[in-house]
């Protein structure tokens, strides 16, 4: 019967291995944890578990590290893990089998990570609904899955490469021999930790993916990397668009490195060139709903609203996203599909009861469709759920639209009472009063125009 052991890199994870080390010690004849620098209690967790420690200080390299946890492996197959993750429960009935193929070098394993939002993407996949299999993720609103080779052979022509996002898979395709899907998955917990942690993290992966890039300044997967890590989290668009216009120069047919391009030109609308670039991503899969929804607002942007309507179906088809069910319903009111428009944006509005967006765009559907009175209740029970003092002049504002003036005057008085010190706010109130109120948001009732998608 094939061997398994378990290979770790671990630094100060006394909160978490232990229930990473009980999902897995079960299936693992053998665990090989490399300490990278711990200073509490983690290392005498693991040996509770039997686990060799070998110490191998940092070097700023994540596959030097995990190379080094590899060396002591003696099982015929290695199953790779970090400490904030745990197999689920049916792996360990699905594992033992997978160590009999032959010709299989590796399998691809299936990662949920859990997300604390309830929109979310990681790389291209979008967030979708969390289903609440695991305790541990009961405050996790969705999760992205992504995979990567976690189970493969122990075998001298296979180990890691890559400064950071380091994998095994290149190495087993060198060697001939096959990657296929894993029938089990791992739960990831990693951003399930508070602001400050997370914000820690993405300064440090910056730090590390500018060095991979120096380290491999032709690797177009480095450059894309860096470069959506600097959108992504630190807002910086254009350093993003140069970073994969060198991914490009390099490989110019990379599907992903097109589309996070045309996510950046969104972004920046820039419409057209936006569609331009994901007209180059072709894929099917799991980047497929994220490539919708960019070309449904962009083909909006430019006016191309039946397409845009399309696009946000398809979208919608694969991540059942309400914001997406949102934007489709408030484009079919636009296009006339007055009912089943409106029917989405009401939907996506029980769904999702504290996403400013969503009740904005139900709000402005209501008006483009000339139900005014739904508009007003929409906008001033959303002012239950998240208060500023905007939000309370709009609802007003509707109601003084429908010369509902004790209405509009009550919404202004509850504002006022929030937010005392609001000049727009005491002003609106005092024009109610007198009756000389036309229209404290004149953007609810203009017509959306083709530049303006509905995001």
């Amino acid at each position: 019967m094939p061997t398994l052991g378990l290979s770790m890199i671990v630094k100060n994870a006394a909160d978490t291995i232990r229930p990473c080390l009980e999902s897995a010690h079960q299936v693992v004849s053998q665990i090989v944890i490399a300490d990278t620098g711990c200073t509490d209690n983690t290392c005498d967790i693991a040996r509770e578990f039997g686990a060799t420690i070998i110490s191998f200080p940092w070097e700023s390299h994540f596959a030097n590290a995990r190379n080094a946890a590899l060396a002591p492996m003696t099982t015929d197959w290695v199953l790779v893990l970090d400490a904030d993750e745990e197999l689920d429960h049916e792996a360990k009935q699905r594992i033992p089998a997978l160590l009999s193929s032959a010709d299989v070098g590796g399998y691809i394993t299936p990662i949920r990570n859990y997300m604390p939002s309830k929109f979310s993407r990681g790389w291209d996949r979008v967030s979708v609904p969390n289903d609440y299999r695991h305790e541990r993720a009961k405050n996790a609103p969705s999760y992205i899955e992504h995979e990567n080779c976690r189970l493969f052979r122990k075998h001298p022509g296979i180990f890691f490469s890559g400064r950071i996002h380091e994998l095994v898979e290149p190495q087993i395709r060198t060697i001939g021999l096959k990657l296929t899907l894993a029938p089990f998955f791992i739960h990831h917990f990693g951003q399930m930790v508070d602001q400050k942690a997370r914000e820690t993290k993405r300064i440090f992966y910056l730090d590390m993916l500018r060095a991979k890039a120096e380290d491999h300044p032709d690797d177009p997967v480095a450059w894309t990397q860096l470069g959506l890590h600097e959108f992504e989290f630190f807002n910086r668009p254009e350093e993003a668009l140069r970073c994969f216009e060198r991914a490009l120069t390099l490989l110019p047919t990379a599907p992903e490195t097109w589309l996070f391009t045309g996510m950046v030109f969104l972004s920046q609308e820039r419409y057209q060139e936006a569609l331009n670039a994901v007209e180059h991503d072709q894929r099917s899969g799991g980047s497929l709903a994220l490539r919708e929804a960019i070309r449904g607002d962009a083909l909006y942007g430019v006016g191309r609203h039946k397409e845009a309507r399309m696009a946000y179906r398809r979208s919608l088809k694969l991540s059942r996203d309400p914001v997406m069910e949102s934007k489709l319903g408030y484009t079919e009111v636009m296009l006339g599909q007055k009912n089943t428009g409106l029917a989405k944006l009401r939907h996506a509005a029980r769904v999702v009861r504290d996403v400013h967006s969503i009740h904005d765009r139900l709000m402005k559907g209501c008006i483009m469709a000339g139900r005014l009175e739904e508009a007003a209740d929409v906008a001033e029970q959303f002012t239950h759920v998240i208060g500023y003092p905007r939000l309370f002049l709009r609802a007003a504002s509707i109601r003084v639209q429908l010369q509902q003036w004790a209405q509009a005057d009550a919404i202004l008085l509850r504002g006022l009472q929030l937010f005392p010190e609001s000049p727009e706010l005491e002003e609106a109130r005092s024009e109610v009063a007198n009756k000389k109120l036309d229209d404290l948001d004149g953007s609810i009732s203009r017509q959306p125009v083709a530049g303006q998608p509905p995001c």
